[in-house]
């Protein structure tokens, strides 16, 4: 039986034919291998043939990933500084380290970054987590005319004199003390930036880009609740005519900001919340939120969460129509009756939206003293132009039960005209498919539109 098993084995074989990966160039084969996630994998190809020993070390990109204690850091060490000592190829388009327990290697970290500079790597990425012992990032990074892309985590900017990083597009600082002094040394010394994330970096008061051109994307980040920023309240003014993309997420507690001149805005995400009584909060704050929310108006892309979807509900229908004339896209959370009136009067206000996506947690809401959306409201509600015009995608999600709901998205769905589908976001694809059946038998405007289930994000 085995030797009939093995025979039959080598029939498959002979009958797959010759190994055609080996018949490729080294050329091509080392392309292959640089999109490997690791230098570990591209290490482990060796094994295969005499020929392919030494390949790896070809590949243009050194990824390190280790997570060890610090009883396995000199083990770490030499397999890092052998790898280097192996690579082979003239220039490097990607060195990236990410390493945890890393500050007894910080020594030796400077001499991995000289390797990578010494080979005009394009796009470097230092991903450490010692928050009480940051790396220190060497001086001679900060004159470069290669890297193209830089991404940090827990890596301290201390430039003894100008910046001059004049090939860097993409710059993503995460968990860093940063003040004015610094980042606009960094601004000034990047005349090609395009990209913009900051992440943790506290101690910035002013963010002026009105004399960065090229920079059209702006991402802030401070969303979750962090130890490091207890006790302070920051306030950060940003300048940004040229700005398209502006993404601002953040627990509202501390930070305090002001937008101006983002006359250049194409798509713009605001999400705010407030780690205790947002209710309270809005109270506190009448004017912060709306001022940001009507900043970021004219974009034709918007996104709102969490307290910018509350703050709709306050501001002026004049101000409103002026500032919506360009919406094509509107992503928005619903969690109440304070929401559903300032998305209510966005959709009156945007005559040429195409896109709506509505995610729907009502019960999170306080329940309103008022009834205005009581039984029969939406029967004789104003229908908004753009539902006639140009609407033709609605995407739901979350918990679509309340009757207030049900009965909005029957309004939706009654007088979109030319709608072309409803797509239905649900992790659990089986009641997705019966919330399709079911609102697929609703009355409907647009007999063309298709029902879609989506169960990714």
């Amino acid at each position: 039986m085995k030797n009939e098993k093995k025979k039959k084995a080598n029939r498959k074989l002979e009958s797959v034919g010759e190994d055609h990966i080996s018949e490729l160039p080294d050329a091509v084969i080392i392309h292959v291998l640089s999109f490997l996630p690791s230098t570990k994998l591209c290490v482990k190809t060796s094994i295969l043939s005499k020929r392919w020993q030494l390949l790896w070390t070809y590949v243009p990109n050194i990824i390190i990933s280790q997570s060890y204690d610090s009883i396995r850091s000199k083990l770490v060490k030499r397999v890092v500084e052998k790898t280097l000592a192996l690579h082979s190829s003239s220039k490097l388009n990607e060195f990236f380290i990410q390493i945890s327990s890393s500050h007894e290697l910080y020594p030796s970290i400077e001499s991995w970054l000289l390797f990578a500079v010494g080979k005009a790597v394009k796009s470097l990425i230092l991903e450490f987590n010692e928050r009480h012992a940051r790396y220190l990032l060497p001086q001679f990074l900060y004159s470069n005319s290669h890297i193209r892309v830089l991404n940090t985590t827990l890596c301290e900017f201390v430039p003894d004199g100008r910046i001059s990083l004049s090939a860097l597009k993409e710059l993503t600082i995460v968990r860093a003390t940063l003040n004015d002094e610094v980042i606009q040394n960094i601004l000034s010394g990047t005349p090609v930036l395009e990209c913009l994330q900051l992440a943790f970096c506290y101690k910035i008061n002013s963010l002026d880009l009105s004399l960065k051109p090229n920079l059209k994307k702006l991402v802030i980040y401070v969303k979750e609740y962090d130890p490091e920023c207890y006790g302070y309240y920051f306030d950060l003014k940003i300048v940004g005519p040229y700005v398209e993309t502006l993404r601002i997420c953040c627990s509202w507690e501390f930070f305090k900001f002001k937008l101006m001149n983002m006359s250049s805005l194409v798509k713009a995400t605001l999400d705010f919340e407030a780690i205790d009584d947002e209710y309270e909060y809005i109270k506190k704050s009448p004017h912060m939120v709306e001022e940001l929310v009507e900043n970021v108006l004219p974009a034709k892309q918007l996104q709102l969460t969490n307290l910018c979807t509350q703050a709709l509900s306050t501001l002026r229908m004049d101000v409103m129509a002026s500032l919506l004339s360009n919406l094509k896209s509107f992503d928005v959370d619903c969690r109440g009756e304070e929401y559903l009136r300032g998305i209510e009067s966005v959709l009156k206000c945007s005559h040429k939206l195409e896109k709506f996506v509505i995610f729907f947690d009502y019960g999170r809401s306080r329940k309103s003293k008022s009834d205005r959306y009581r039984k029969g409201y939406w029967t004789n509600a104003e229908i908004p132009s753009c539902l006639d015009t140009h609407l033709k995608t609605i995407e739901i999600s979350g918990l679509i039960r309340t009757r207030v709901v049900i009965e909005y998205l029957q309004f939706l769905l009654k007088n979109s005209r030319i709608l072309d589908k409803m797509i239905i976001r649900n992790s659990n694809h089986k009641y997705g498919m019966k919330l399709a059946e079911k609102w697929s038998s609703f009355p409907r405007s647009s007999q063309q539109a298709v029902f879609l289930v989506a169960t990714k994000w």
